[in-house]
C-alpha cells in the first residue's frame, strides 16, 4: 500500500513540476512586462500630451504602458539571443547549462524541455526524426506519436522508439518501442505534430491519415 502511495506521489510530482514551471515562466513575464511598463510609465506620466490622449482613447495609459514595456521585453529578447548565437554568448550558455544539467531532478526537466524547444522551432533536427501514428491505447484509437530512433534485433526486424506526448502538456509522456509495420506514416512535420499536441488537436489540418 505505501509502496503505491510512493509510487503515485511521485508520478503526481513529475506530472506537475513541468505544468508549475510553466505557470511561474508565464508570470515571471508578466511581472517583467508590468514591471517595465510601470517604470516607463514614470517619465511618460510627465508627458501630459501623451497622458491625454491615452486617457482619452479605448487604449488606457496603464495598457499603453503595458505594450510598451511587452515591447521593451521583446527587445531584450531578441538582444539576449543575439548574444546567445555569437561565440561568447555560446560559452557561457553551455556553462550555465552545464550547471542546471548537474543538478539532480531540475538536469532532467531542462534537457527534456529544451530539446522539446528545440525540436518545436527547428533548432535541432536529430531531435524527434517524423510524426507517426499508432493504435493506441485500444484498437481503432490513434495516437500521437515522434519516432526517436529506429532499431532492430538479431532477426533484422526493424523498431521504432516513440516519444508519445501528453496534451496539452508535450514536455511529459511516455516511451514505446513499436514494431515499423504497426505505425501510420504521415507527412505531419514536427512542429505541426507539437502544434496539434499543445492546442489537444484545434490546430490541424481538415483531413486526417487515419482510416477505418
Amino acid at each position: 500500500m505505501m509502496e503505491k502511495i510512493k509510487r503515485s506521489l511521485l508520478a503526481g510530482i513529475i506530472t506537475m513540476i513541468p505544468i508549475a514551471l510553466t505557470v511561474y515562466v508565464l508570470q515571471a513575464i508578466l511581472i517583467l512586462i508590468f514591471t517595465i511598463g510601470g517604470k516607463i510609465a514614470e517619465p511618460l506620466n510627465q508627458i501630459e500630451s501623451l497622458k491625454n490622449f491615452a486617457e482619452g482613447s479605448f487604449i488606457g495609459f496603464d495598457l499603453l504602458t503595458s505594450f510598451i514595456g511587452l515591447f521593451v521585453v521583446s527587445i531584450i529578447l531578441i538582444i539576449v539571443g543575439f548574444f546567445a548565437r555569437n561565440v561568447l554568448g555560446k560559452r557561457v550558455v553551455n556553462w550555465v547549462e552545464g550547471i542546471f544539467t548537474r543538478i539532480p531532478l531540475i538536469g532532467m526537466i531542462y534537457s527534456t524541455t529544451k530539446q522539446i524547444i528545440q525540436s518545436i522551432s527547428g533548432t535541432k533536427n536529430n531531435s524527434f526524426q517524423k510524426v507517426v501514428f499508432i493504435e493506441y491505447p485500444r484498437k481503432g484509437v490513434w495516437t500521437l506519436g515522434f519516432v526517436t530512433k529506429e532499431t532492430h534485433n538479431d532477426n533484422d526486424e526493424r523498431f521504432y522508439n516513440l516519444f508519445v506526448p501528453t496534451t496539452p502538456n508535450p514536455t511529459s509522456g511516455f516511451f514505446l518501442i513499436i514494431p515499423v509495420e504497426d505505425v501510420k506514416e504521415t507527412d505531419i512535420s514536427i512542429e505541426e505534430g507539437f502544434q496539434m499536441i499543445v492546442s489537444s488537436g484545434m490546430v490541424s489540418g481538415d483531413k486526417t491519415p487515419i482510416s477505418k
